[in-house]
């Protein structure tokens, strides 16, 4: 399971990867049938990530978090399991909230949502590359970086969009 838990994350940050950039570039899948079936691999594989790791850790050890954690990925780094852990709860609070989302774009709290989502999608990035272990090797090193690459100006666009929807100018 040790081998198979990191795969279900990066599938599941790389799937959200697809979703900023495609938006960014005019594609945008809201409404469509791609989406919503993502949107819902995307959950699954949140849940999936943490879970199956916490189960496994449990048998091995009978240890829950935080110890689980500390004690996998060391003191050192446990700062990366927390910056994910606050990610995940910015993605589920997502999940919740996107729902109200004409609401919240009136009442203008939907672009620090939006705000939100970015720093979580620069945490899982930087969780990833501190603690994947796939990072060994020095291609995937390049494949990360390079996707990180791509996505930040993508993150950023996405921001000014939904602050521009939400406090539009009144020129």
């Amino acid at each position: 399971m040790y081998q198979f838990f990191p795969i279900l994350g990066v599938l599941a940050w790389t799937t959200m990867w697809v979703h900023y950039v495609a938006g960014s570039i005019g594609k945008s899948t809201n409404g469509r049938r791609f989406t919503k079936w993502t949107e819902a691999v995307v959950l699954l594989l949140l849940v999936a990530h943490p879970g199956i790791f916490l189960v496994q850790r449990f048998l091995d050890t009978g240890l829950l978090p935080p110890a689980s954690y500390v004690s996998y990925v060391g003191s050192l780094r446990a700062w990366a399991v927390v910056v994910a852990i606050a990610a995940l709860a910015t993605f589920l609070l997502y999940d919740v909230l996107k729902r109200f989302r004409r609401k919240l774009i009136v009442r203008g709290i939907w672009p620090y949502l939006s705000l939100l989502q970015a720093g979580a999608m620069i945490a899982i990035f930087v969780h990833g590359f501190t603690l994947g272990t796939s990072m060994n090797s020095a291609y995937f090193v390049l494949w990360w970086i390079f996707l990180g690459v791509l996505l930040a100006p993508c993150l950023v666009l996405q921001v000014i969009r939904d602050f521009q929807a939400s406090f539009p100018s009144k020129n």
